[in-house]
């Protein structure tokens, strides 16, 4: 009886074992997967990476600056929101006229973007810079209504950081 005891422990313990390996290379797989969906987004929007230059110097279209000044102006208050996921992925949609496939391709990209500094502040200068380098200023008031609505998607009412960059735009546009 004592073997039977043994032999079913030894099988409890191989698959549980099993289990855990077959869970690792599940998550290992949907991590592999969002960084191909990044790369591929990154290819698409003509992304290329520069020796010796800050990341948004490799981007060719005002779309994704503009995108990851989006997302920064959401994650400014901790973290982006459900909510504002939703405004910005709405927003990218009817300013840029895209699909909603192509709109979440931008998104990803621009969190990634977004995500390449460790100073907010100094990320959303290049980007402003940057955006207005590809579209020229006339992209501004777009611009401006984009970041203000992204702003208002929580609370209803912008943050004195969104107020900010509105500001520094504004001051572009003057």
């Amino acid at each position: 009886m004592h073997i039977l005891f043994a032999t079913l422990g030894i099988l409890a313990a191989a698959a549980f074992w099993i289990y855990r390996i077959r869970q690792a290379e599940d998550h290992t797989r949907t991590a592999l997967e969002a960084a191909q969906d990044v790369k591929a987004a990154a290819r698409r929007f003509g992304f290329r990476t520069r020796a010796n230059q800050h990341p948004t110097e490799g981007v060719d279209d005002p779309r994704v600056t503009a995108a990851a000044l989006l997302v920064l102006v959401a994650e400014i208050d901790g973290g982006i929101s459900r909510t504002e996921q939703d405004c910005i992925l709405d927003q990218l949609q009817h300013v840029f006229q895209v699909s909603a496939f192509d709109a979440e391709e931008l998104y990803l990209f621009a969190k990634w973007l977004a995500g390449q500094s460790t100073n907010p502040d100094d990320m959303i200068r290049r980007l402003i810079k940057r955006t207005v380098s590809l579209g020229g200023r006339d992209t501004l008031p777009d611009l401006m209504q984009m970041v203000s609505a992204v702003g208002k998607a929580d609370t209803g009412t912008p943050t004195d950081d969104t107020l900010q960059v509105i500001e520094k735009l504004k001051q572009l546009n003057a």
